[in-house]
């Protein structure tokens, strides 16, 4: 040790450590003073960035690359109804059989005319809704009929009954309906009859061609201007 002394003089040690800090001390200055954009992915080692290391929200969509989120990414149930677009969802997004019937026509008519009238072929309700719909190959169709209303007997207890009816069509065949009825001389509950329903298969459709929904008041006479009906029919797409 005595001839490494001999060397190491006052001189020697305060010129190391000025060195030691000019170099480290220059290191550290840059560091802390980089420039925008001066640190490159080219600079960031493998795997050294952790989520620890991320501000909140910092990672945005725009981030994030095309079909870079594949289904093994996503946390089970983590997608709820909220997150999904408005109407992005279809059937044909969905597996065959996931859903046991669908809802593709639907006419209504708040107030049906013609119940208190007998008028030859009918009296036109007009309609609102989506009366249209194409059938598909494979599939089956039911036609699901409503009528309710406050039916009246006109003649009170004589010898006439209120009985007013709708008839469902199909492209312009008559394919179903529903009624509604009251008699005054019946025994409660038996004289009064303000719901009607009907529940009818749309057979041997052609695929592809459209079909459409139309509605026709076959009315009484023996029903009182009190008289008024809702109808509501629905077409079901089963398989």
């Amino acid at each position: 040790m005595t001839p490494i002394r001999k060397t190491l003089t006052y001189a020697n040690v305060v010129a190391t450590l000025a060195l030691f800090l000019a170099v480290s001390g220059g290191a550290v200055y840059a560091a802390s003073n980089l420039g925008k954009n001066t640190v490159k992915s080219t600079n960031i080692a493998a795997k050294a960035v952790k989520a620890r290391n991320l501000a909140a929200n910092a990672v945005k969509s725009k981030n994030i690359g095309a079909n870079a989120i594949i289904t093994a990414k996503i946390k089970k149930e983590a997608i709820t109804p909220i997150k999904l677009k408005k109407a992005s969802l279809t059937r044909a997004n969905l597996a065959a059989g996931t859903l046991a019937g669908l809802q593709v026509a639907e006419i209504q008519s708040a107030s049906v005319p013609g119940l208190t009238t007998e008028v030859t072929g009918g009296t036109p309700v007009p309609l609102t809704g989506t009366a249209t719909f194409t059938p598909a190959a494979g599939k089956s169709y039911e036609l699901l009929t409503e009528l309710k209303g406050t039916p009246a007997d006109a003649d009170g207890p004589g010898g006439e009954v209120c009985s007013a009816f709708v008839s469902v069509l199909v492209n312009g065949v008559p394919l179903a309906g529903a009624g509604i009825w009251a008699n005054a001389n019946g025994t409660p509950p038996f004289n009064l009859e303000p719901f009607g329903t009907s529940s009818t298969a749309i057979g041997l459709q052609e695929v592809g061609q459209p079909l459409t929904l139309g509605a026709l008041a076959l009315g009484s006479t023996g029903c009182g201007p009190a008289t008024t009906g809702s109808l509501r029919a629905v077409v079901i797409e089963l398989g």
